[in-house]
């Protein structure tokens, strides 16, 4: 999985969990099928594009995401140059994206784990952050 896809998907994570209502069962049974594609090649994203674009209320979000992404990339480019990222997808956002896709309801899933854990939670009230 290069750079790009990984983007892609971290919008598309990024994007379900600002839904305010459930996918329609036919995106969620695409969803449902990309998750096995993935969990048999974890390299891959499949048709992640066409999915999400046959759903307006989420390609809206998702396009949303990926300008954010686009600008925060930008943002952080303004000094030295980045060091290359790597092709090898993050186990962790590999195994996000096929829980969440794997679920019976994507949006739900996407909005729990983009939840902070209890630690992460309790460090930033020390901090005063919320």
């Amino acid at each position: 999985m290069d750079s790009s896809d990984q983007r892609l998907l971290t919008a598309c994570l990024n994007a379900l969990a600002q839904l305010d209502n459930p996918l329609p069962p036919d995106v969620q049974s695409q969803f449902n099928d990309l998750a096995e594609t993935m969990k048999a090649n974890p390299d891959t994203i499949g048709n992640l594009d066409i999915i999400v674009e046959d759903y307006p209320p989420l390609n809206e979000l998702y396009q949303a995401e990926q300008r954010r992404l686009d600008q925060n990339a930008g943002i952080r480019n303004k000094g030295l140059p980045p060091l290359p990222l790597s092709n090898e997808p993050t186990q962790e956002l590999t195994n996000s994206a096929i829980d969440t896709f794997n679920a019976s309801d994507s949006v739900t899933k996407a909005k729990t784990k983009n939840q902070p854990n209890l630690l992460k939670r309790l460090w930033q009230g020390i901090r005063g952050k919320d």
